[in-house]
């Protein structure tokens, strides 16, 4: 839907503004003239942003023409049109000039336009137009200046950012866009989730017992989420009416805390500024992911491009799992000539992935909206990972005839997967496993474990902080890396050996033997210090270390298990370190 142009959508724009302004003043009578919303601007002004600039004066004298009607219809006399019309017309001018040239990038949700948006509806426009309405709520009613500025700032600043990009959304086509692009169900959401915020404001503001304000919150940031921009704008469109309306007219949680019209004004405002600021940031997030999500659907494209132009199998098969045709390059991948794979089944496409394809290639016909993959390696052809990606097929009528599956090469992901997942579990220093891989071997050991099944060593190196301040950190790696070696010379291949941090190293001991236990600790610590570290100087540095060590009982916890190892570490170090102590 487009909004009227030319001398019919300056009649448009007056007939709207007077309407909407005749309605908010007489509801606002009992509160000196100032709405706790005012919302007439709102709507001029979208239209204004939405109409080439030609049109920007025609439109502006129109509304304040029917502005000052308003005031007149409602009872008040000369000069008052003249100066609302006035301070509204500085609102309205300052509004379009900062507005005017981010009108597009608004419309787009864009989340830079937000603080445009806040920064000439929110604070500069009804901060001047507030200057000029203070004056006239002083000359016209006596209201403190100060007051009167306050009132009118956030009547004006509330009603530009709540229903400008509602009536904006109405009149661009945004919203008839929305919500053809749903489904019905997703319809049927939408529909109910602005049901759900309307009532439940109506239960906070007219039947609920209490004061239960924050409750509006929740269904208004479900919308949000659910629905994003276009559920946002109407949500808070909902809130504002009904908090208002019934505020104004007496009644709700707000009303009910003073008899001060004044106050309940300035209770509402903070009440709808409080929603405001809270859904702004959200919504602006969830359009900033939104952005990011289609980048990367609009980066998935050229990829897809790209792989078109790169080796790449397209097979079909049908329900039977029998190839039908190939289309690629089989020769590099498979070692095939692709004539030789026509009438062939999984088995002879790839004896090492018949498996994994035949069992993709069912899930794809259980399920056919989605696609299935199967990953294998082909070691005996060229060691390669392969993965083949299944959907299902239909032919013209709509029945699905078999499957089409791509196949690529994957290798280097693979590897990159395999070292990424080395790299996090594996200390950059020694080699050893880290305190997060350890943990990991740990936990897993102790899902099955038997009571004294598993023991845990901690060790700590002695006196390292002197070898670390006397030789420097290089010589302290250099003793790290040594002694991490000797420890992994002693244990078993079933042990695992870590690096906790610093100088403290632990280990898993997978045997129910106390005493081999405690001769494999033993002998760790004679092996550190029988023989000194050679140093690159050419010089040598004797080391010791001191071993604590716990054993697995029913109930322990990972944590428990290592904490009684740590206090038996503290007891081997007390003792005259180099030495190892058993809890």
């Amino acid at each position: 839907m487009t909004v009227i142009g030319g001398a019919g959508g300056a009649l448009l724009a007056g007939l709207v503004y007077f309407i909407i302004a005749a309605a908010t003043i007489r509801l606002t009578n009992s509160h000196g003239g100032i709405a706790p919303i005012w919302p007439a601007n709102a709507v001029l002004l979208a239209m204004v942003l939405l109409r080439p600039r030609r049109e920007t004066v025609l439109l502006i004298v129109a509304g304040m023409i029917g502005n000052g009607l308003a005031v007149m219809a409602t009872g008040g006399g000369l000069p008052d049109p003249f100066l609302y019309a006035g301070s509204n017309l500085v609102e309205l001018v300052v509004a379009t000039l900062g507005l005017r040239s981010d009108t597009k990038q608004y419309l787009r949700h864009e989340p830079r336009s937000i603080g445009h948006m806040l920064l000439w509806s929110g604070l500069l426009a009804p901060a001047a137009s507030a200057c000029f309405g203070a004056l006239t709520a002083w000359y016209l009613f006596g209201h403190s200046i100060v007051a009167g500025y306050l009132r009118w700032f956030l009547a004006d600043s509330l009603g530009l950012l709540i229903f400008t990009p509602f009536v904006m959304t109405l009149l661009s086509g945004d919203f008839q866009r929305g919500i053809a692009e749903m489904d019905w169900k997703r319809r049927g959401e939408f529909a109910g989730l602005l049901a759900l915020t309307a009532l439940t404001t109506c239960h906070v503001f007219l039947w609920a017992r209490y004061p239960l304000l924050f409750l509006v919150i929740l269904p208004m940031m479900l919308t949000t989420f659910r629905a994003g921009w276009l559920g946002s704008k109407i949500a808070l469109t909902i809130v504002a009416v009904i908090s208002g309306g019934v505020t104004i007219a007496g009644l709700g949680p707000i009303a009910a805390q003073t008899p001060d019209p004044d106050v309940q004004v300035y209770g509402v405002q903070m009440f709808i500024a409080a929603m405001l600021l809270l859904q702004l940031p959200i919504a602006a997030a969830l359009a900033k992911h939104r952005q990011l999500v289609q980048m990367l659907q609009d980066s998935e494209q050229s990829l897809r491009l790209l792989a078109s132009r790169s080796p790449i199998l397209l097979i079909s098969f049908d329900l039977d799992g029998i190839c039908k045709r190939v289309v690629g390059t089989s020769d590099v991948l498979l070692d095939r000539d692709p004539a030789t794979l026509v009438g062939a089944s999984f088995a002879t496409v790839s004896q090492e992935g018949q498996y994994e394809l035949r069992r993709a290639h069912n899930d794809a016909l259980d399920d056919v909206s989605q696609s299935h993959t199967a990953e294998f390696r082909t070691v005996k052809v060229n060691d390669a990972w392969l993965e083949a990606v299944f959907r299902a097929h239909f032919d013209e009528d709509g029945r699905c005839v078999g499957t089409i599956a791509t196949i690529h090469d994957v290798t280097t992901r693979k590897n990159q997967e395999l070292s990424l997942s080395r790299t996090a579990t594996t200390d950059s220093l020694t080699g050893l496993l880290n305190r997060a891989g350890f943990r990991s071997r740990l936990d897993h050991a102790l899902l099955n474990a038997a009571p004294g099944a598993l023991s845990v060593a901690i060790i700590d190196v002695d006196r390292f902080k002197l070898i670390n301040d006397n030789r420097g950190h290089q010589v302290g790696d250099l003793v790290l890396k040594e002694i991490a070696q000797r420890i992994s010379g002693q244990v078993r291949t079933s042990d695992a050996v870590g690096r906790l941090g610093g100088d403290e190293f632990v280990i898993l001991l997978a045997t129910p033997h106390w005493e081999t236990v405690q001769e494999i600790c033993a002998r760790i610590v004679t092996s550190v210090n029988a023989e000194p570290v050679a140093l690159p100087s050419g010089n040598s540095l004797r080391t010791a270390i001191s071993c604590g060590v716990s054993r697995f009982r029913a109930g322990l916890s990972a944590d428990d298990l290592i904490h009684e190892a740590d206090v038996a570490l503290y007891e081997a170090k007390r003792g005259g370190r180099n030495r190892v102590v058993a809890g």
